[in-house]
């Protein structure tokens, strides 16, 4: 997350490279190289296989069955498809949205934005979000998922193996105003480690629902 913070600082005083958008299809090559741009979108066509992805201003396409590196941008989304594999998600404003299947050797990332993960997808890494919402539908998190402002569900079998964080704003967002945040957790679903509440949520977990511990570290009067 810090990566991504000096990034949108950056960006205010310094233009990379040139702008325009980048179109690559599966029959450009078998592989091709990193993707970088300024001033436009990347789209990374159906079963293309690529390097990093990396936008300044504009979002992110990665269509069905292609493979990435890291992707990453500082304003605008990222859409994941089907069957889609790639080593790391990250974006400052903007949300991600990934299609079933899809596989992150790291972290799903997002500042500004929400996150959604459909079924059969797989996490090695953390997912998090700084303001937005957090969905997992029939997804396995090998880590931890954390927000600060934002609900988070987890449904249709979904499994975090880590810690569910809900974070105080401290630092750079600690004068933003927290909004009420509710955590639902289906019957279906299981959180191996521990709940850890930096700030009072609702909380409607299911009673079959199978989870750790509940940590509350603030003040409960």
């Amino acid at each position: 997350m810090q990566k991504l913070i000096r990034t949108a600082i950056l960006t205010g005083y310094v233009l990379l490279s040139t702008g325009c958008a980048v179109h690559v299809h599966a029959n450009d090559g078998a592989r091709m190289g990193d993707l970088d741009t300024v001033f436009g979108g990347i789209d990374v066509g159906k079963n293309a296989k690529v390097g990093d992805v990396s936008s300044v201003n504009g979002g992110i396409d990665i269509e069905s069955g292609a493979s990435a590196g890291e992707v990453d941008t500082v304003n605008g989304g990222i859409e994941l498809g089907d069957n889609v594999t790639i080593e790391s998600a990250e974006t400052v404003n903007g949300g991600i949205n990934a299609g079933e299947s899809l596989k992150v050797k790291y972290n799903v990332e997002t500042v500004n934005g929400g996150i959604y993960l459909r079924a059969k997808t797989v996490v090695d890494g953390n997912v998090e979000t700084v303001n937005g919402d957090i969905q997992l539908v029939n997804t396995l998190i090998n880590k931890n998922v954390e927000t600060v402002n934002g609900d988070i569900t987890l449904r249709n079998a979904t499994l975090l193996k880590g810690d569910l964080v809900i974070e105080k704003s401290s630092g750079w967002f600690s004068s933003m105003s927290e909004d009420d945040i509710t955590i639902k957790i289906d019957a279906t679903s299981s959180v191996e480690g521990t709940i850890h509440l930096h700030r009072p949520v609702t909380l409607e977990i299911a009673e079959q629902a199978k989870v750790g511990k509940i940590e509350k570290h603030y003040s409960q009067k």
